[in-house]
């Protein structure tokens, strides 16, 4: 076979790593690397090997490159294929080619922010959009789902079945994409997640540059990544896009449509568009997201989760609206004839006063002051010791939406002033 060129998220998903571990073994030279003109690093399978050999990693054997074969791929002509321009007008015929195989769904207006909503007319599709009210997750972790129909009498079980089409999500910024990627790993953890797997693995994701406000922090959790887990993505570059294709899936979907090859100009202007969603001020997180497993440690016994408890109304809306959250309930209801009945899953939040009751009436969690400081845990240092990055993708959401003014990034720097203090 050819001597391809990886992506970084595609090692980085081999070795069990974050992206973030695999550039940082480039930058120190453990790794070679080339980078296209779009400035996204590439690894030839060979040197990938050789890498893996040496430190005593598995090597998949689809990446061992036979050097007596011919057909191999230039770099440049790689680079080529997987970057093109296409029009702001060409939008609706992408949407049209979409919906030959898959129920488009794409942010539109809902009053001050926008919400996934599936496209019956392309013109109500919004790409330079802030937020949505709930994350992309909903796709691949439905707010209700069947999971079986009962029959009282007879005990037996059926599971749904659904032939219908698989999803494209129109529209993903970057640190929703992180998002789900997350919940990928949560799910994939002892024995996989098959509901889930078999929706996520349908599904085709285009992403899109993102238009922060002042509740956005990707860049301190390192989540601005506009190359891992996206079958396309679409920078704003004017009166165009700049189209990154990463998987073959997106390419099929692009065939066709009228493009133009890609500039200099072209290539300057996506590196803007992307620098200035990484220079936005938006929320400054004044401790290093690395530093916040430490710094949660020493501040398990500290006034502020008192101060936060306090103004908490247990309405759970931060964990509902959180694209890595994931807990769920599993609740049986029953028809009004009391013969048949449904098992649904839904989302649960930590955050409710009923979460951590226990038989008896027990609560291992009564205090909202211990369910603020449990969801920071959860975010910042419980689930970084197994993933090796923030279990927060910096969206803002939660402090966005929250009704008693309750911010993320607040409590993270006065954490850190408090833990100083100590």
């Amino acid at each position: 076979m050819s001597d391809k060129l990886l992506k970084t998220g595609e090692i980085a998903r081999h070795c069990g790593v974050t992206t973030e571990t695999v550039v940082s073994w480039i930058k120190s030279g453990k790794l070679p690397a080339c980078s296209t003109p779009g400035g996204r690093y590439r690894i030839s399978a060979k040197d990938c090997v050789e890498f893996l050999r040496e430190f005593g990693m598995p090597v998949p054997e689809e990446w061992i490159v036979d050097d007596h074969q011919a057909d191999r791929q230039t770099f440049e002509e790689i680079s080529r294929m997987d970057q093109l321009v296409l029009p702001k007008s060409g939008i609706p015929e992408l949407i049209g080619n979409l919906k030959k195989r898959y129920r488009v769904f794409g942010p539109t207006p809902r009053g001050k922010f926008s919400a996934f909503d599936e496209v019956e007319d392309p013109a109500s599709v919004q790409l330079d959009y802030t937020t949505t009210i709930l994350p992309p997750k909903k796709f691949v972790l439905p707010p209700v789902e069947k999971l079986l129909d009962f029959t009282v009498e007879t005990g037996r079980a059926t599971e749904p079945f659904d032939e219908g089409k698989p999803i494209a999500a129109l529209g993903i910024h970057p640190c929703d994409m992180q998002g789900i990627l997350r919940l990928d790993f949560a799910f994939r953890k002892g024995h996989a997640e098959s509901n889930y797997f078999a929706r996520r693995e349908k599904m085709l994701f285009i992403g899109t540059s993102c238009n922060p406000d002042e509740y956005c922090f990707c860049d301190a959790v390192g989540t601005n990544n506009f190359e891992e887990g996206f079958d396309l993505f679409l920078t704003d570059i004017g009166q165009s896009y700049l189209v990154d294709v990463f998987t073959d899936r997106g390419r099929e979907v692009i065939k066709g449509i009228k493009a133009q090859p890609v500039t200099e100009i072209d290539l300057r202007e996506a590196a803007k568009a992307r620098d200035r969603c990484s220079s936005h001020p938006g929320r400054k997180l004044n401790p290093k997201a690395s530093t916040l497993p430490l710094l949660a440690k020493d501040g398990e016994d500290l006034e502020l989760w008192e101060d936060v408890g306090k103004r908490c109304l247990s309405c759970g809306t931060c964990n509902l609206v959180c694209p890595t959250c994931y807990c769920f309930d599993v609740r049986d209801e029953l028809d009004l004839s009391l013969k048949t009945g449904r098992r649904v899953r839904v989302w649960d939040s930590c955050q409710l006063d009923e979460f951590a009751e226990v038989a008896g009436g027990e609560s291992f969690r009564e205090e909202r002051a211990n369910r603020q400081k449990h969801r920071f845990n959860r975010k910042f240092r419980y689930l970084v010791a197994e993933y090796g990055a923030p279990f927060c993708v910096g969206c803002g959401r939660c402090s966005r939406q929250c009704v008693a003014d309750i911010d993320i990034v607040e409590i993270a720097n006065d954490l850190e002033k408090a833990v100083a203090g100590l």
